[in-house]
């Protein structure tokens, strides 16, 4: 059996981790800002849109912390165990885990906390967030702190959609031909 069992497990958690991103990164977020462009009942304008998926990428970062490091030591464990994933040579999917976990990291402690306080700021000019002037310079701020986390956000999945990539085709080390 062998290391089986842990190529199993790392595969089970990494793809779940990535359905948790794809899900709330591409199908929840659009989504209420979708209903929110209807100014639909539920979800009238951007400000509730953006309470609402805040917490959620939030803690979706805060999981890509976490998983991101368990899959790193049943990457490690592997790896003792003689077994290597696709680009394992050159750690690719030791690479794709570590671009998740930080830029998740540089999210959740570095950017959350600007977006939270430029959001702050133009909620006590105007009133609430979703009114605020667009070419207010402090909006201005606020979008290009929102594009970087976008940008951030994207860089992760990226990161753990690789290391999943990785995880379809594992060699014993040593060698170059995969083995299913």
């Amino acid at each position: 059996m062998g290391m089986r069992w842990v190529k199993s497990l790392v595969g089970v958690v990494a793809a779940l981790w990535i359905g948790i991103q794809f899900c709330v990164g591409f199908i929840v977020a659009p989504y209420l800002f979708a209903l929110a462009a209807r100014q639909s009942a539920v979800v009238p304008n951007t400000g509730v849109a953006a309470e609402l998926i805040g917490p959620l990428l939030h803690t979706t970062d805060y999981i890509s912390v976490g998983v991101g490091a368990v899959v790193l030591v049943l990457l490690v464990t592997l790896r003792r165990g003689g077994e290597r994933p696709l680009g394992g040579r050159f750690y690719v999917s030791e690479i794709g885990v570590l671009v998740a976990m930080v830029t998740a990291a540089v999210n959740v402690w570095l950017i959350a906390p600007r977006i939270k306080a430029v959001k702050e700021l133009l909620a006590e000019k105007y009133g609430a967030y979703h009114l605020s002037d667009k070419s207010d310079a402090l909006y201005a701020q606020f979008g290009q702190w929102h594009q970087t986390s976008t940008l951030l956000f994207m860089a992760g999945f990226i990161g753990s959609v690789t290391c999943v990539f990785c995880l379809t085709q594992f060699a014993p080390l040593g060698t170059t031909r995969p083995v299913r």
